[in-house]
């Protein structure tokens, strides 16, 4: 990967993969999670991918991306660690297979989407911004209906101290829901000048070229956040709360001293796998399948942010006899009590896993942004392959004995007997 500094706080990563029949460009704006912008953020990356004041129609927008051989063009939020990201991304066709300059089209509507937004007298276009917000609330009451994710935001909640780390990326309804035209126009135009911004190309391209036509964005000097992870004390909390749903939802959140990148960090992801992240682990195999107390069960874990989580769909009667299983699955580890075959099986999915992100454009910018934000913690694959190798059965006890239970939540659903009565009453 070539890297160029375009301005302070401005890079440009070029990686030359002929590999790949397209060409993807992201341009990335990222800064501390925060109650005051999420929402403004979260409208910006709806309201970039669907108007600009060149595009201002859905058939603007597709009759363009078509003339570029059906080039795609999407906006998206995500977080990483303390930090929020908004990004804009194209894929288009190599322009050496078409007699068409598709790169250079494609480079020309990044600048369109990015320094001329549909918006006049200070504000974003009213319209197309009320139509926005209200697509987002409808959205967000959508996924507040989907029990998991409302169990995950509430396990959030319980276990992050700092309020901007609990928030989802997506933002919530109270935030959408008190924005208006002019104060996100506003907040944009200090995003451009204020926020860390990466531009990544990858694809067989002429990097010269690039460089050139990139510099013509005239991105400003600007200061910028390095603080990407996020760590907090060891607090204690849990709650139980009666919902009208017919499958209760179980859920403990642990805090981990373990970061991506750290000695230890291969061995986390070892340790998870047997725990709960593929189908052979201890939680799918003895939980699930043998003792039938889960519809389903995993574990995850989030390396910037020190929090794993044990999330399982069972009978409100199972609760005690699921969370205490679950808990053993966990001691289990801690005392060593699993083959080496567990092992190997682990790390041949995660081996493979690796392999498969490999050929993934997509995955191979978000490798290359993470070793753009820790140079120091990246792992080459060579080195990610040894150290995966090269993890022991103490490594993966010490892991397992590091966790600490934080936080536990429980949405209660019906027993068998409500559910029936519940039923008769709505006939």
């Amino acid at each position: 990967m070539t890297e160029i500094k375009m301005a302070d706080g401005v890079m440009l990563h070029l990686i030359k993969e002929s590999k790949f029949k397209t060409v993807r460009l992201m341009v990335r704006f990222r800064e501390e999670m925060s109650a005051d912008t999420l929402g403004k953020r979260v409208l910006i990356s709806n309201m970039l991918e669907s108007t600009n004041a060149v595009y201002q129609t859905g058939k603007d927008f597709s009759r363009k991306l078509s003339e570029m051989y059906g080039a795609s063009f999407t906006t998206g939020v995500a977080k990483k660690g303390k930090q929020h990201l908004l990004s804009l991304n194209m894929s288009i066709v190599n322009p050496k297979l078409v007699d068409f300059d598709t790169l250079g089209a494609a480079v020309d509507f990044l600048k369109i989407a990015i320094f001329q937004p549909d918006a006049a007298n200070g504000q974003f276009n009213p319209e197309i911004f009320k139509r926005e917000q209200r697509n987002l609330l409808h959205y967000l009451a959508s996924m507040n209906d989907d029990r998991s994710y409302y169990a995950s935001r509430q396990l959030a909640n319980l276990f992050f101290e700092d309020e901007n780390q609990a928030l989802p990326s997506i933002g919530t309804s109270e935030l959408i829901a008190k924005e208006n035209p002019k104060a996100v126009f506003e907040y944009y135009q200090k995003m451009l000048t204020d926020n860390a911004i990466d531009i990544f190309v990858l694809g067989d391209v002429d990097e010269k070229r690039m460089i050139e036509r990139f510099s013509d964005f005239n991105f400003t000097d600007r200061a910028v956040s390095k603080e990407i992870f996020y760590q907090q004390s060891l607090t204690e909390s849990s709650v139980v709360t009666d919902e009208k749903v017919a499958q209760s939802i179980l859920q403990f959140a642990y805090q981990m001293p373990i970061a991506y990148g750290d000695k230890n960090y291969l061995a986390l992801q070892v340790m998870n796998g047997l725990l709960g992240g593929f189908a052979h682990s201890k939680l799918f195999t003895n939980v699930r399948e043998k003792a039938s107390l889960a519809y389903s069960i995993s574990s995850t874990f989030d390396s910037f942010t020190g929090f794993l989580k044990i999330a399982a769909g069972i009978d409100v009667e199972n609760y005690e006899e699921a969370k205490s299983l679950i808990f053993e699955q966990l001691e289990a580890i801690k005392s060593g009590d699993f083959t080496e075959l567990e092992v190997e099986q682990t790390k041949t999915m995660l081996r493979n896993a690796y392999f498969v992100g490999q050929d993934s454009p997509s995955n191979t910018i978000e490798l290359e942004y993470v070793k753009a934000l820790i140079p120091d913690k990246f792992l080459p694959m060579s080195e990610f392959l040894n150290a995966l190798e090269s993890v022991s059965k103490a490594d993966l006890i010490n892991v397992a004995k590091s966790l600490n239970l934080q936080a536990e939540y429980f949405m209660k659903g019906f027993t068998v007997n409500q559910e029936k009565m519940e039923v008769s009453l709505e006939k």
